[in-house]
């Protein structure tokens, strides 16, 4: 009796297949996930009124800040919403935003717990909204593969700073 041969089309079939990587067609699904109540509040915001502040002065009590008008809520590491009305409003924060804040460390390497810069920019390139001497505030670009230099050299430079 002679073996049964598979044919090509049927051994190929036969195969488990990987999945392709998907690229992100929206910069916020890089963020790092947060408890489902801060998510709702920063919700409404779109990927451009979105900022990642990277400072070396950073406490890491609080991970994110809404701010919207008078609103200045901040969500805290351990995970609890530090509700604030902020009257008069930030003077340096006209436009609303959710602003994420991160080490200039954790903007180089990427932490367990949370995105890091540098992986956020490598997927989607950040360009710089601002820069202070202890840090920097990136946006995302209109493109994820918009040039990248800039900030990659800044990113390095605040690491540096930090370290």
């Amino acid at each position: 009796m002679m073996p049964q041969q598979l044919d090509l089309v049927d051994f190929l079939a036969s195969m488990p297949c990987s999945a392709a990587p998907t690229l992100t067609t929206d910069p916020r699904d890089l963020l790092p996930q947060r408890p489902a109540a801060w998510e709702r509040l920063v919700a409404h915001f779109r990927a451009h009124e979105i900022r990642i502040e990277v400072s070396l002065w950073w406490t890491h009590v609080v991970v994110e800040q809404l701010r919207e008008g008078s609103r200045g809520d901040m969500l805290l590491r351990d995970g609890r919403i530090d509700r604030r009305d902020m009257t008069p409003p930030f003077p340096m924060w006209t436009e609303p935003c959710r602003l994420i804040l991160m080490s200039a460390a954790a903007a180089a390497a990427a932490a367990a717990a949370a995105a890091a810069a540098a992986d956020i920019h490598a997927q989607w390139c950040l360009e710089p909204t601002g820069q202070i001497q202890k840090g920097a505030t990136f946006r995302f670009a209109n493109r994820p593969d918009a040039d990248r230099t800039h900030t990659s050299q800044l990113l390095r430079a605040l690491e540096e700073g930090q370290s």
